[in-house]
C-alpha cells in the first residue's frame, strides 16, 4: 500500500508486510447501531462510522489488526500489532467473503479514485494480481497488487505535483471536508465488480460502496480501511489509548461494539 509523492514514498503495510520509509448487508438499524448515527443526526458529520457490515470482536470473524502509525509495534491499546501497519484490518472468513459482506461509507464526502479488476482471492502464486509489483512505481501504473493514482494536485492538502500507489489492489478513496480531524478515507482489499461508486460521485454516511474481497497483499480476506487526518497519505490513528500518537482523541463517531 504505496504512497509515492514527487518521486518519495510511504509505504503503508498491511498484515503480511514490512514498511519502509522515504523523505519526499446489514440493515438500517444495523447500521445505526454499529455506527452511533440514528436519524436525528443524519447531518451531523463529526467521527466516522464502522465501515464494514459485520460487528467488531463478534461478527468480524477473522479478528482485527489495529494500526500502528508511530512504528512501536502497538497497538492504541499498548496490544501488539504489526510494526507500521497502517489502516485498521478487519478480517473475515472466506465463507463470510463468498456470501458477501458490505463495505459502508464512514462519512459522506466526495469519491477521489475508484481501483477495479484485480483478482479478489489472494494470495494465490497462479494470479499475476496476487504477485509484488515489477519495476518503479509511476502515475498510472498497475502492476501485480499495485495499482497508482494519476499525479496531480495531491500534496499536503492540495498543492502540486503527486501520485499514490496502493498495494490493496481493489481501492476505493473518499475526500471528506466536513468531518473533523479526517481529510479522507481509503478501503482496500475490495471484491472485485462489486464497487459501486465512481470518481466525483458524492457518498452519504453508510452508503454502501463494495463488498469486502481478498485482493492485494493483506494477505486474507478482510478491509483494510486506513485514515488520513490533515493531508494526502498524513495517517491517523482512529482509535483511542494510552499508547495512540494523540493520547485520548478517539475519530470515530462511537466507539464500534
Amino acid at each position: 500500500m504505496l504512497a509515492s509523492c514527487g518521486g518519495s514514498s510511504h509505504h503503508a503495510v498491511s498484515v503480511n508486510e514490512t514498511s519502509r520509509t522515504h523523505d519526499s448487508g446489514a440493515t438500517a438499524d444495523a447500521r445505526a447501531i454499529d455506527s452511533g448515527v440514528d436519524a436525528g443526526s443524519a447531518t451531523d458529520e463529526r467521527g466516522l462510522s464502522w465501515p464494514i457490515d459485520c460487528l467488531a470482536g463478534s461478527t468480524c470473524s477473522g479478528g482485527i489488526v489495529y494500526p500502528d502509525i508511530d512504528g512501536d509495534g502497538k497497538a492504541f491499546d499498548c496490544s501488539s500489532t504489526p510494526k507500521n501497519h497502517q489502516g485498521t484490518s478487519i478480517l473475515i472468513t472466506p465463507e463470510q467473503m463468498m456470501k458477501g459482506v458490505d463495505v459502508y461509507a464512514a462519512a459522506a464526502g466526495e469519491v477521489l479514485w475508484v481501483f477495479d479488476g484485480k483478482y479478489d482471492q489472494c494470495p494465490n502464486a497462479a494470479e499475476p494480481d496476487c504477485a509484488d509489483p515489477i519495476g518503479d512505481e509511476a502515475p498510472g501504473r498497475s502492476s501485480g497488487y499495485q495499482v497508482c493514482t494519476p499525479k496531480g494536485p495531491y500534496c499536503g492538502t492540495g498543492a502540486c505535483c503527486c501520485f499514490y500507489c496502493f498495494n490493496g489492489g481493489n481501492v476505493v478513496v473518499i475526500r471528506h471536508q466536513h468531518t473533523p480531524g479526517v481529510f479522507a478515507t481509503r478501503y482496500d482489499s475490495l471484491k472485485r465488480g462489486s464497487i459501486r461508486v465512481a470518481p466525483g460521485d458524492h457518498v452519504e454516511r453508510g452508503q454502501k460502496i463494495a463488498e469486502v474481497g481478498a485482493a492485494g497483499d493483506l494477505g486474507a480476506p478482510g478491509l483494510t480501511f486506513h485514515v488520513w487526518g490533515t493531508g494526502f497519505y498524513e495517517l491517523a490513528d482512529p482509535w483511542a489509548g494510552k499508547c495512540e500518537p494523540s493520547k485520548n482523541t478517539s475519530l470515530w463517531r462511537s466507539n464500534p461494539p
